[in-house]
């Protein structure tokens, strides 16, 4: 039903969520101005927390070639943190049903990110999987990610085309193999999984030197579990502003002195979308050929 729903909305050009793109620009643009002004933080910040693009190229560049890039976009990793801290917070403050309202907040939360397509695939993965654990039906992760990444299409056509789509689709192809096969394994080689999926995204972005997994073994959980929470701490305590600074400014100043650089691109954007999608319905196809049938 959804492959037939995905062509057909393709052929028509038909996009639901275009009719939500004013809203979207709304809340968007009054997460930027809750933002404060300070230029050391305000790029960062924006990034972040509103899913801002990086408007400096040197930032951008910086992040990439060290790896550490797709912690600087609002992903799942976002909703993620979001979701836990509010869940927390309403079970601390006995409010009745929590995951209704954490559900409604991330809802607000993924308009505020202008409906970016890894945005809106995390939280339909979290929807998806809250409904079928309230029904207690344990579908395979796999399955489930298939069937979010067909809707997403279905629901915006254009996003067959969208580089970021299917490199959120990716990512969550790979932790689902690390959790499958490398659970006992050291983190390099999880890490190295991402690297061996990205390789078609890689041609066209650029290749990062092989050394990257190392930065990204060391450093990404010091960005998850201190940088994000602390840019979500300036949004809610304006005044912590001065430390975010202290912390994002020793970040630039230890990944510059890496010297890290990316390779030039080698293939156009079109031919690796599709290569990225041959990538995808092969690793689907392994999932499901590799499934253990249960009775």
């Amino acid at each position: 039903m959804l492959l037939f729903l995905t062509v057909c909305t393709y052929f028509i050009r038909y996009s639901v969520l275009h009719e939500f793109n004013f809203l979207a620009n709304l809340l968007h643009s009054e997460c930027l101005n809750l933002l404060p002004t300070n230029p050391k933080t305000q790029p960062v910040l924006q990034a972040l927390i509103c899913g801002e693009n990086f408007e400096s190229l040197s930032a951008a560049r910086l992040y990439t070639a060290t790896g550490l890039i797709h912690l600087f976009v609002v992903s799942g990793s976002h909703l993620t943190l979001i979701a836990k801290f509010l869940d927390s917070l309403f079970l601390l403050l006995n409010i009745p049903r929590p995951k209704i309202w954490t559900q409604s907040v991330l809802f607000i939360y993924i308009f505020v990110c202008l409906l970016n397509p890894p945005v809106v695939r995390s939280y339909l993965v979290l929807i998806f999987c809250d409904i079928l654990k309230s029904k207690i039906k344990y579908w395979p992760k796999d399955y489930v990610l298939l069937l979010v990444g067909l809707f997403c299409i279905s629901i915006s056509p254009k996003w067959v085309q969208s580089l970021s789509l299917q490199m959120s689709w990716l990512a969550a192809l790979a932790i689902e193999f690390n959790h499958r096969h490398l659970t006992k394994s050291p983190r390099l080689y999880q890490q190295i999984s991402f690297f061996i999926l990205y390789t078609f995204s890689f041609s066209a972005l650029g290749y990062p030197q092989f050394s990257v997994l190392i930065i990204a073994l060391f450093f990404n959980p010091i960005l998850e579990f201190i940088l994000l929470p602390s840019a979500f701490l300036v949004l809610a305590l304006p005044f912590t502003d001065r430390i975010f600074e202290i912390l994002i400014t020793s970040l630039n100043l230890t990944l510059s002195l890496f010297e890290m650089q990316n390779s030039d691109a080698r293939t156009d954007l079109t031919k690796t979308i599709t290569l990225n999608w041959i990538v995808i319905f092969c690793v689907h196809t392994y999932f499901h050929l590799s499934r253990k049938l249960k009775s």
